[in-house]
């Protein structure tokens, strides 16, 4: 068994691993089959239009339903941490395919879902399978993204997950009308998976374990470079792995800064048309157009914040500028919160709120990410499983709160926290030394010895 487990992993190597860095379209090539393995991933979570099928069907309550929630997003918060280390030491691209292959056979299971048991088995294993994917794609993603062309390719990754949020209500709005049952919208769900999942299985591919140990400046630096030609940084367990990671006040600051800032598109993707219909009146299909609203600009700006933050090289710059700038928008909203508002205008604060959001967001993945690259190239799908783990850790917590906040005091009152997410944003940004100048291309001398991180 040993032997032959072995061969196998012999043979993956051979098939799935790059000696030599990809360069050009080959490399967005492979960026854009990591965004379908995303897609994938988060995709076949969606429930926004099956929960009203879903309550009589499998007979359980919107409590239960929202206790779920908080128990799914819980273990795939854990998950993500056992996954970021696997991902480090085994390579990316066999946890990814395992994972989305497991996935995809789990969604043709909710088919088999006769009640409240069955379905907290089911959509739990497959939060449990997608948290283990969650740092490979972030890892993946640093590796086929030199520094400085890494925002954009950031951008493109998480408008793979963004994507998923209109996916998720415009296929049921055209599908249900014809099909009409929740069983219809599993059976779009599994193929399409399968659609996306057989590319991203024949031809998504892992740089050697030399090559990720490198940090690549650009693609010039990177084509100057055999694998064989550095000597690789050791992928650690897990137990060492988050040890590491955890010892660096910077990330603690970054990571949390960032959670909180993402507290106010929490609450618009999971309670925005609630919110918009108790606090202003609207009916449903005008409260869902103001929720759209905010996530379609925030689509269209994911890549050129990216773009724009590769170009200027001033990761922290334009997430300090566009931060203050979501902040005084933020404001603005909060304090005519309980004053009437017009569909236009409150549709045109979600619209810019959408777009501010991205690009601060961005910026701050690609320094992030080159943050953790000036820690260890081996740490990278470690990382981020740890912002993986605080978001949704805040999810679970802040979910119930959000409940009793509108419940009790108003949804007004609850909107304060994405402004004072917004300000620790900022000021989180501000406490961690350097990132203020451009970058330049790392030289190749400089390649195999990593800085830690630090001012520039």
């Amino acid at each position: 068994m040993a032997t032959e487990s072995g061969a196998f992993k012999r043979f993956f190597e051979t098939r799935r691993t790059l000696e030599t860095y990809p360069t050009g379209g080959y490399r967005w090539w492979l960026l854009i089959l990591a965004v379908m393995a995303t897609m994938v991933s988060f995709y076949e979570f969606g429930f926004p239009a099956l929960l009203p099928l879903w309550l009589p069907t499998l007979h359980f309550s919107q409590e239960q339903f929202g206790y779920f929630l908080t128990f799914a997003v819980i273990v795939s918060a854990v998950s993500a941490m056992i996954g970021g280390p696997l991902a480090d030491r085994h390579g990316r691209v066999v946890v990814v395919d395992v994972c989305l292959a497991i996935i995809i056979v789990l969604t043709f299971c909710n088919l088999l879902m006769t009640n409240f048991v069955s379905f907290v088995i089911v959509r739990g294993l497959m939060n449990a399978v997608a948290g283990l994917m969650w740092g490979a794609l972030g890892g993946l993603t640093r590796d086929f993204s030199p520094r400085l062309s890494r925002g954009a390719a950031f951008g493109l990754l998480t408008a793979g997950a963004v994507l998923c949020q209109l996916l998720w209500n415009q296929i049921p709005a055209l599908t249900l009308p014809i099909f009409h049952t929740w069983q219809s919208q599993i059976w779009i769900m599994g193929f399409l998976a399968i659609a996306l999942y057989i590319p991203v299985l024949l031809w998504l591919k892992d740089l050697s374990p030399k090559l990720r140990s490198m940090v690549i400046g650009s693609e010039e630096v990177g084509e100057a470079f055999e694998s064989g030609d550095i000597p690789a940084a050791e992928a650690s367990g897990a137990e060492n792995a988050f040890s590491q990671l955890l010892g660096q006040w910077q990330a603690w600051v970054l990571v949390v800064g960032v959670v909180a800032f993402l507290g106010g598109a929490i609450t618009i993707q999971n309670f925005g048309p609630l919110m918009f219909v108790q606090q202003y009146g609207y009916s449903p299909g005008e409260a869902a157009r103001m929720t759209a609203l905010f996530w379609w600009l925030n689509l269209i700006m994911l890549v050129p914040s990216g773009w724009l933050s590769d170009y200027l090289q001033m990761r922290k710059a334009l997430s300090v500028g566009l931060g203050l700038v979501t902040l005084a928008v933020m404001l603005y909203w909060v304090l005519n919160f309980s004053a009437p508002m017009s569909p236009a205008r409150l549709g045109t604060i979600a619209f810019v709120l959408g777009g501010v959001g991205a690009f601060a967001f961005i910026p701050w993945c690609a320094m992030y990410s080159e943050f953790l690259e000036d820690l260890s190239p081996a740490l990278q799908a470690t990382g981020w499983s740890f912002f993986q783990f605080m978001y949704r850790l805040f999810i679970a917590i802040s979910g119930p709160i959000i409940v009793a906040v509108a419940h009790r005091y108003g949804w007004g009152t609850w909107m304060w926290e994405p402004v004072v997410g917004t300000a620790l944003f900022i000021v989180s940004l501000l406490m961690i030394p350097g990132h203020w100048r451009p970058v330049t291309a790392v030289t190749p001398a400089a390649q195999p010895a990593p800085q830690p991180a630090g001012g520039r």
